[in-house]
């Protein structure tokens, strides 16, 4: 398997956004025509001006008049011009082009999910505007051994620094990312290196957070349904979760743990096995809002009341989690932000500061209608 690289249908027609497999292109209309390439010498010819001033002009040099500007960027466009990449990182030894991986277990898995979109937008709108193009990878596994590695596809892309989203902690490809020679993001995973920068969400405090307001409604047996345990983010919110419970002095059983794979289907799984194992649940924390979602679909299949017989808690805020019935009492990440954040530390980096090493954002819990003090007993 080679890592394929595409572009995300939500993204199509962006401007910045190039994708491997297809021929690059920079819109400066933002619309991506692939045509016949104009040169700088046709907007030159067209423009009655020297190639130099075209090159000046669409680089944003301020030697150059406003109407002569102005006159040559309309040009380009009704051209459709494509700046040739590869001979301009000749000329500024940068190439402009940051890469993302997005990796998921099943095709299609990173981009689909509703949790993605944000944060790529996040990232594509800061390196937009810092004048970076992106292009996109995604696999559903990690290289093998006698594939291209991570950083042998970023060093064939001549990319300046790259971000991962969706690493497993048994990639066997980490130690290279941590040695890596050019800067790189890692989003969700605290990986520490000499030119490595982590940008995530507090899931801790997230996951505490969720199970402080459970216990303070009254709910002693508070069931957790968890992702995959390749997963950081599934250590750390079990770390708030056993540290919530401790804390008002509950005890923490592993028993009322399960995994749920990170998907609606998988919740409903788990729930089935946490009520079958201990009926006298009044409560679960799901790690995820597609894994609530699960637990309320099997919640409701069993004969029980959301919230009167089982207070369900997400993790994500996605978009349906304020539509669902009841609306969802989630810990909500700010994805856009996440994005925004990760797409500056990286070109900071790439352009010589000393960006953070890791970069936490603060989760707040968004109190909805799945949430209520527990039943009374009879």
């Amino acid at each position: 398997m080679s890592l394929a690289a595409e572009s995300l249908a939500q993204l199509q027609g962006r401007t910045g956004v190039r994708s491997e497999g297809l021929e690059p292109a920079l819109c400066v209309s933002g619309r991506c025509d692939y045509m016949e390439r104009a040169t700088l010498k046709d907007i030159a010819m067209r423009a009655k001006v020297s190639i130099t001033a075209v090159s000046r002009a669409l680089n944003g040099y301020d030697d150059i008049g406003e109407e002569t500007r102005n006159r040559i960027i309309e040009i380009a466009r009704e051209l459709n011009y494509q700046p040739n990449f590869a001979a301009r990182s000749l000329v500024t030894q940068r190439s402009g082009v940051m890469g993302l991986f997005v990796l998921g277990r099943v095709k299609g898995e990173g981009f689909s999910h509703p949790f993605s979109g944000q944060i790529i937008t996040g990232i594509l709108d800061e390196l937009t505007s810092r004048g970076y193009d992106l292009m996109v990878f995604s696999a559903t596994r990690p290289p093998g051994e006698n594939e291209p590695s991570y950083l042998d596809l970023c060093r064939r892309r001549s990319v300046e620094g790259a971000f991962f989203m969706g690493l497993r902690l048994d990639d066997p490809w980490l130690p290279s990312l941590k040695s890596s020679p050019f800067p790189i993001a890692v989003l969700d995973m605290a990986l520490m290196g000499r030119n490595t920068h982590s940008v995530g969400i507090d899931n801790v405090a997230g996951a505490y957070d969720a199970v402080r307001h459970l216990v303070d409604l009254g709910h002693a047996r508070i069931g957790f349904i968890n992702g995959y345990g390749e997963a950081m983010v599934s250590h750390e919110r079990l770390q708030g979760y056993k540290a919530a419970l401790l804390d008002r002095g509950l005890e923490y059983d592993p028993a009322l743990v399960v995994m749920g794979d990170f998907t609606s289907e998988g919740a409903e799984r788990a729930l089935r096995e946490l009520m079958q194992h201990s009926n006298d649940i009044t409560a679960v924390f799901c790690a995820s809002d597609l894994m609530a979602t699960g637990a309320m679909k099997a919640a409701f299949d069993m004969g029980l009341s959301v919230p009167h017989d089982l207070s369900i808690v997400g993790f994500d805020d996605i978009d349906l989690a304020s539509v669902t019935s009841p609306p969802l009492t989630t810990v909500s990440q700010p994805r856009y932000e996440l994005g925004e954040t990760a797409g500056r530390v990286l070109a900071d980096a790439c352009s010589g500061l000393q960006p953070p090493s890791r970069v936490l954002l603060k989760a707040t819990l968004v109190v909805r209608g799945t949430t209520c003090s527990p039943p009374t007993k009879q």
